[in-house]
């Protein structure tokens, strides 16, 4: 199981509430790890650095009306939930597109640590226009997702997503990207080449929603549970609208939902409808089932009234 330790958002966000190079930094306040995995030091680490401790547990984040909240949710949501079907809020299809502007390179990075070994992987999207020009056709929105596992070679602090990176922030809190926004390729050939000089980065990349959502599972980042968290805040309110069912059924719909994966219940539904045909065919297949034993009993006794009758006709050859 993993949680939430940073979120990094470049050079994304509607006009009135936009992230240049947002880092969320909810680290080292939580419970210690139970059972570290071995890391080496920092080399220029002044003092010694005891067992790492996991993210904050709750946080709360002030912002007047229209400062972004909901914006850093929905872009949170894009990355973990993809497709404009899954966007939190109820939001139209478009919402999305309307965080980037022709010339950006939007980035939304996500850092989680697991909750045993302390272990950090990095899932992200990035998106652009194609052409640099804003468009309503939604085919012209190009977007992508990525992960690896932070290391040397690669951390959310030195993502490429410009020209120039420093090696580290300067100043705590302050960004160590330089120089002009990589495009989608540049930024996607920088990481393929990290990947390639640094295997242990574990880089992957995909670009279709299905095949991420496969991979987020992969990782041990359930999909599943940022659906309901979309469904408990649709309406950015209370989260006890989920659970109001009207049924027993309906909740037990919703327990087998959470629990069951959709490719095997395919699977099962098939048998299940296999064997309901057979069920109503019932009285049919009996009928021909005794049919049928009754026919092999007659003609069971055909065959040993021939055989005697051959025996018969060899011993009366003989004679």
């Amino acid at each position: 199981m993993y949680e939430l330790s940073r979120v990094r958002l470049y050079s994304i966000g509607p006009a009135g509430a936009r992230y240049a190079d947002t880092v969320l930094d909810l680290r080292g306040v939580g419970e210690p790890v139970p059972d570290p995995a071995p890391t080496q030091a920092e080399f220029f680490e002044e003092e010694p650095v005891g067992p790492p401790r996991r993210p904050a547990p709750a946080g709360v984040l002030f912002l007047e009306n229209g400062g972004g909240k909901s914006v850093l949710l929905k872009l949170i949501f894009s990355v973990m939930l993809p497709g404009h079907r899954n966007t939190l809020g109820g939001a139209s299809s478009g919402v999305l597109r309307k965080f980037l502007l022709a010339d950006d390179c939007g980035h939304v990075a996500l850092e989680w640590q697991h909750v045993h070994t302390g272990e950090c992987v990095v899932v992200g999207k990035v998106s652009e226009w194609r052409g640099r020009q804003v468009s309503n056709d939604p085919r012209k929105f190009a977007e992508a997702w990525y992960s690896f596992r932070p290391g040397p070679g690669l951390t959310l602090d030195n993502l490429p997503v410009a020209e120039a990176t420093s090696v580290r922030p300067p100043v705590e809190g302050a960004s160590g990207a330089q120089g002009r926004r990589r495009t989608m390729k540049g930024f996607r050939d920088a990481i393929t080449e990290a990947g390639k000089a640094y295997p242990h980065l574990e880089v992957h990349w995909e670009e279709t929603h299905e095949r991420w959502t496969e991979h987020l599972g992969d990782l041990g980042l359930d999909p599943e549970l940022f659906r309901y968290q979309r469904e408990m805040n649709a309406d950015e309110g209370e989260a006890a609208g989920l659970f109001a069912v009207k049924k027993d059924s309906d909740f037990t719909d919703l327990l087998l939902r959470a629990v069951t994966d959709t490719r095997d219940t395919d699977g099962l539904a098939d048998l299940v409808s296999g064997f309901g045909n057979k069920l109503g065919r019932r009285a049919e297949l009996i009928a021909e089932r005794d049919f049928t034993a009754g026919s092999v009993d007659l003609l069971g006794r055909i065959v040993e009234a021939a055989e005697a009758r051959t025996r018969a006709r060899d011993v009366h050859t003989a004679a």
